[in-house]
């Protein structure tokens, strides 16, 4: 059993998760856990720098068809890391206010 301290704590967690973070409130809940994001950012990192060299290589050679196929490519790796970080969910975090000295 716990004390009356402990079951006042626990209410106080409760709470205050509850307002942090409803959304993980609810699935503790519901003894649901929510799925971890899958946002990876390094795939993305590792296309867009070989993008970026496809379109030097067609600024070096004057290659219209590099130089297309490098920024058609940058463009389509730029806008779907935007759709899967628009997708992924949101971290939310609270500041801490510290009282000021003096």
């Amino acid at each position: 059993m716990l004390s009356q301290y402990d079951r006042q704590q626990l209410e106080l967690i409760s709470l205050r998760l509850q307002s942090d973070d409803p959304e993980l409130a609810k699935a503790l809940r519901d003894g649901k856990p929510r799925p971890l994001p899958v946002h990876r950012r390094w795939p993305y990192a590792v296309l867009g720098i070989l993008a970026a060299l496809v379109v030097i290589a067609g600024v070096l050679t004057a290659g219209v068809g590099l130089l297309f196929a490098g920024t058609l490519a940058l463009a389509g790796i730029v806008y779907w890391y935007r759709v899967q970080a628009r997708r992924s969910p949101r971290v939310r975090t609270t500041r801490r206010r510290f009282p000021r000295r003096g």
